[in-house]
């Protein structure tokens, strides 16, 4: 999304194009498959929910076709996580990726390495027990190498 003249613009694609994520099924199917996806248009052309989706939907307020509402229905699936990940921006990144994500953003420490070292708040252990309930924190370190 950008801002031309002073006023906002939505950058789509039409409802036949190829490129063109239709529904919240179709969204989390992209993301699973790319592995994550910035919701706005970024540096990278073609890469983000913005840019495959139609314009016109966006804060339409339509559960179906409104990107914007789409945000919240993912976040609720848990298989794919919704948050600022992209230089304080929003976008989606698959639970899958999030290990790689999560390793490269770290500086290369693994999260039990981290949080003991003091990098890391309880509030982000507690985040990861909820992603990862069936590993035993001493066990976290072997799922996020």
């Amino acid at each position: 999304m950008g801002n031309e003249a002073g006023e906002w613009i939505i950058h789509g694609v039409t409802w036949d194009d190829p490129k063109c994520i239709h529904d919240v099924d179709e969204a989390v199917e992209y993301i699973n498959r790319v592995g994550f996806l910035p919701l706005f248009k970024n540096e990278i052309p073609g890469f983000s929910l913005e840019e495959r989706t139609v314009a016109e939907y966006w804060w339409s307020d339509d559960p179906v076709r409104d990107p914007w509402r789409w945000r919240i229905a993912i976040a609720k699936r848990h298989d794919v996580l919704y948050g600022q990940f992209f230089a304080k921006k929003a976008g989606f990144i698959s639970k899958k990726w999030l290990p790689v994500f999560a390793n490269y953003r770290r500086d290369g420490y693994d999260f039990d390495a981290l949080f003991e070292d003091e990098k890391a708040p309880i509030k982000h252990k507690n985040i990861m027990k909820q992603l990862y309930p069936e590993a035993a924190d001493t066990q976290i370190r072997k799922i996020l190498k």
